[in-house]
């Protein structure tokens, strides 16, 4: 072998095992955290997924990562018929638990919330192997759109809670 090859092919080595390395996951609060799913191969839920999703159904998951280390964790049940309860917070004790009642939809690509409490908002919802991902859609202050809002990665069959006046 040359000399000229015995150097250019360690260096192509070099250079095709460094386009190979995985991009960097981006930071969950940031404005680009949707295009990095995008990147993964995710696509948003369209309305039908994501009714065949959350319909009779239980979700567990965290919150985005405030960066105290520690993300808090809230539970929330789906109906079929579009009602939903909201605990933001799972450890509580299911007899003093405070919890909020609503409604759900999904609409194109969005999956839309309504609670009296608090304001109403959409999601755009992407699915991989582990987690379902609820995205931002508007600007809040200090949260972009395009940044994640919550992350389930638990789903059960029912209202798993007995949340009291809600039927599957």
């Amino acid at each position: 072998m040359n000399r000229r090859a015995a150097i250019l092919i360690p260096l192509a080595l070099m250079f095709a095992l460094a386009a190979c390395e995985p991009e960097e996951k981006v930071e969950e609060s940031s404005a680009e955290f949707e295009s990095w799913l995008e990147k993964q191969g995710l696509t948003p839920l369209n309305e039908a997924q994501a009714t065949a999703l959350f319909s009779g159904k239980t979700l567990r998951g965290r919150y985005e990562n405030m960066g105290n280390g520690t993300p808090g964790r809230w539970i929330e049940f789906y109906s079929s018929g579009g009602v939903s309860v909201f605990q933001p917070t799972a450890e509580q004790s299911p007899k003093r638990r405070l919890v909020y009642f609503g409604t759900w939809w999904s609409e194109s690509d969005r999956t839309c919330f309504s609670y009296p409490e608090r304001k109403f908002d959409c999601y755009r919802v992407y699915q991989d192997s582990e987690w379902i991902y609820f995205i931002r859609t508007l600007d809040h202050p200090g949260r972009p759109a395009g940044s994640l809002a919550v992350a389930a990665d638990r789903i059960e069959e029912g209202n798993t809670e007995n949340y009291p006046h809600v039927t599957n």
